[in-house]
């Protein structure tokens, strides 16, 4: 009996020791979230700041206008629709290259007024100034870079709107059999580290879909070098031939298969849409079907009345990049309508976008964020026409973003 009881005070004594720590830890936890809430808050002055981040020089200056007014169209509408938005949107020139831009990212991350940022064009750049914005806790939404490298390690602070690249070249030979019917395909790429990722990714989601492949080459960029790829490429006649490769390369490939008059279809990265390219080939790329993340000629009333809107504020023709910059900015405002102030509670509020019940309805669908570091959005195909891009017949299948990185 004396041991029964011995042993109940002994468990009586353990049990007031665990509550008594409990109670501790939880009293503790709650301090240092009141002080971490307090903290967050104590940076808040003024109006809330959203930083857009783009080259007002250089070679890709017109694209960073595009972004801009985007950003600035989405702010005005939403102040129309709301007198209290307490929202300032602050411009910043950031130009492609890394040591500029991190002074300006310190810049930015140094204003504790400044809950996220939206922006930037280049993949070098983003890469350079990544740190600096983890480090202040600052969520970066980018609507342009669609780089598989950057995304790599990433912890959560950059929130892609673009697919990654792999995403795309996987889609596109889902696009080619699903959409096109095609079961003979062939791959030639360029020698750059972008080109092989693309052809990884196409062979890999050929293979899924049990698609022949007839030829896989890999030349360089030379003119030489594209002649000899496009002959073999004609003796294994394929149905339709991927492009994996930038746009200098790609337009050396275009030219080659031109003139050896090679019929079929020819698909190719988001790159092979600028105008670049349709410089460089001129009728060889009359047919080129290329992946996009948004298409503004649908006719849908979405993508129409954007355009029109847009036209109307600015007396311009948008093009994707301003669709890109006008959802990163609404993406930025519907996130800090919900979450208030503070960049941590931003943080907390745009990782939530993470699945199809959470998701971000954007101009070309819903959009959400995988912890993985990438985005999961539709995918679309345009066709070039006369240095144009229209709606491929058809703009897009379903299919579920499968691609994993290396």
């Amino acid at each position: 009996m004396r041991n029964v009881l011995l042993a109940m005070r002994y468990e009586f004594r353990c049990r007031v020791s665990v509550s008594v720590r409990t109670g501790f830890l939880l009293i503790l936890s709650a301090l240092l979230l009141c002080c971490g809430k307090q903290e967050d808050q104590s940076t808040w002055s003024g109006p809330a700041k959203i930083a857009v981040v783009v080259p007002h020089t250089g070679p890709l200056m017109g694209e960073g206008q595009m972004l801009q007014l985007g950003a600035q169209m989405a702010i005005k509408e939403a102040r129309g629709q709301s007198a209290e938005l307490k929202v300032e949107m602050v411009l910043y020139d950031s130009p492609c290259d890394s040591v500029g831009a991190i002074s300006v990212a310190e810049r930015i991350a140094a204003d504790t007024s400044v809950c996220a940022v939206v922006g930037y064009l280049c993949a070098e750049t983003l890469r350079a100034v990544l740190p600096i914005y983890r480090k202040a806790h600052l969520a970066l939404i980018n609507p342009t870079v669609s780089a598989e490298y950057i995304r790599r390690d990433e912890s959560r602070y950059l929130f892609p709107l673009l697919y990654g690249d792999g995403d795309q070249a996987a889609f596109l030979a889902a696009y080619a059999n699903k959409g096109l019917g095609l079961t003979r395909l062939a791959i030639i790429s360029d020698q750059s580290a972008y080109g092989k990722l693309l052809s990884a990714s196409f062979l890999a989601a050929a293979t899924r879909l049990g698609l022949a492949l007839v030829a896989n080459v890999s030349v360089n960029s030379s003119p030489e070098e594209a002649a000899r790829g496009v002959k073999l490429l004609k003796d294994a006649s394929p149905e339709g031939i991927f492009l994996a490769a930038q746009p200098k390369a790609a337009s050396m490939f275009l030219i080659e298969l031109h003139s050896h008059q090679m019929a079929g279809v020819v698909l190719g990265p988001d790159q092979l849409g600028e105008l670049e390219l349709y410089e460089m080939a001129g009728q060889a790329a009359e047919g080129l079907l290329v992946c996009q993340s948004i298409l503004l000629e649908t006719g849908e009333s979405k993508e129409s009345g954007f355009v029109h809107r847009f036209e109307l504020l600015h007396k311009r023709r948008p093009d994707w990049i301003a669709a890109a910059g006008y959802d990163g900015m609404r993406l930025a405002l519907k996130v800090l309508d919900r979450s208030g102030p503070g960049r941590t509670a931003f943080l907390r509020s745009i990782r939530a976008v993470s699945g199809p019940d959470t998701a971000f309805n954007g101009l070309s669908g819903p959009l959400f964020f995988r912890k993985d570091g990438t985005s999961q959005r539709p995918l679309f195909v345009a066709e070039v026409h006369q240095g144009w891009l229209r709606p491929a017949k058809p703009p897009t299948v379903e299919f579920p973003v499968s691609y994993s990185k290396q």
